[in-house]
């Protein structure tokens, strides 16, 4: 129980941002637009990566997204901090996904975004501080 309470505190730290505007333009080209139901994994940092994949339904689009977030990698003590979010996209909507940084370094942010009848996911540039 004490491992599950750790690893939800580690997986609180990440921040999802719903936005359903039009995403700010960027220069970063998509990481993918997956097929229905195909699986595209994108490295957000060395320790995080996230595995998106989406299926319609008579709602909408339905994304789910999971992170996994790896402290102490390949030492006796690794642990993961896996999260996954799930939302549903109309024509135009993003979700954004971001992880924890460190100081001087620069965010790193997965956009998934809903165009016409195409999910894109793309690694976009974050703030830094």
């Amino acid at each position: 129980m004490a491992n599950g309470i750790k690893a939800a505190g580690l997986a609180g730290i990440l921040a999802v941002v719903l936005a359903t505007a039009a995403p700010a333009s960027s220069t970063t080209q998509p990481d993918s637009t997956p097929r229905q139901g195909q699986a595209v994994e994108t490295r957000l940092d060395a320790s995080t990566s996230a595995v998106t994949y989406w299926v319609s339904e008579t709602d909408g689009w339905h994304v789910v997204t999971t992170v996994d977030a790896v402290i102490g990698r390949d030492s006796d003590t690794e642990q993961h901090a896996v999260v996954r979010f799930s939302s549903l996209l109309l024509p135009g909507q993003s979700q954004l996904i971001s992880v924890p940084f460190a100081t001087g370094e620069r965010q790193q942010v997965l956009r998934i975004h809903r165009i016409g009848d195409q999910i894109e996911v793309a690694q976009v540039p974050g703030s830094s501080v």
